[in-house]
């Protein structure tokens, strides 16, 4: 099942330029509210498979810590047992949806806190990896953005910083002359622009080509979800302050 039915399309072009992020790993952000679950083959005490009628999966509850294109890393109690090239399930919930991808163990790491878990995905068809891919865009972007050294300042009065990142994203935030408070921001990301300040409560979200052509209110609630994915995939070249400014409006 998809996360979006509006936005995030992933059409051939698309999917082509996240192909390049090859094996690249992006970390995924401790507020992300995405849960995992990894399903692995039932052992026996020893270790060994277990077979005949006592073959089985047992369920692992777990945290994600990066995601790639094609791949994943997650941390495991550690009880959790599994040997490389083990088929498992990968099971995914944001918002009451589940997702479920098939994979094998690519590595296994025990430590004294937890298992580290590598992952390589096998999606079954191009539905199955679209639906993948959006969950795994707001870390792209939110891991990704980084501060632009020059700025061009546009509006008197306050002072613009500006960070970029994957995705074509871009975050602009415009403090007040002394250079503390965060006054309003603006959030470039794919065909959207999601802007928000403190004199005017709530999201405005708009094309990012500044034409106005309608939207319904599914479409504009799609987008203020995507906004609220992004800002707890935030990285720490956003400023704290900055981060907290943006999860006010992702409430």
């Amino acid at each position: 099942m998809l996360l979006f039915k509006k936005i995030l399309d992933f059409k051939k072009p698309e999917i082509g330029n996240s192909d390049k992020r090859g094996a690249k790993r992006y970390p995924v952000g401790v507020k992300f509210a995405l849960k995992a679950k990894l399903s692995l083959p039932s052992r026996d005490g020893d270790g060994g498979l277990l077979t005949g009628h006592r073959a089985g999966s047992t369920d692992w509850g777990g945290q994600l810590v990066d995601l790639s294109s094609n791949g994943a890393n997650i941390r495991l109690h550690p009880a959790a047992s599994a040997s490389p090239g083990d088929v498992c399930q990968l099971k995914l919930e944001l918002e009451n949806l589940l997702f479920e991808i098939e994979a094998r163990v690519a590595y296994f790491r025990a430590g004294a806190q937890f298992v580290s878990c590598g992952l390589t995905l096998a999606f079954p068809d191009s539905y199955a990896r679209r639906a993948f891919l959006q969950l795994m865009e707001p870390v792209v972007v939110g891991s990704t953005l980084e501060p632009v050294s020059r700025v061009k300042q546009d509006i008197p009065g306050l002072l613009k910083e500006q960070y970029r990142g994957e995705s074509e994203s871009e975050l602009n935030v415009w403090r007040d002359s002394n250079g503390k408070n965060a006054k309003l921001f603006e959030l470039l990301i794919h065909d959207y622009v999601i802007r928000g300040n403190t004199e005017v409560p709530g999201l405005k979200v708009g094309r990012r080509d500044g034409t106005n052509t309608a939207m319904g209110a599914g479409h504009k609630d799609e987008i203020r979800r995507l906004f609220q994915f992004v800002t707890q995939n935030l990285n720490k070249s956003v400023p704290s302050e900055v981060r907290k400014f943006l999860e006010l409006f992702a409430a």
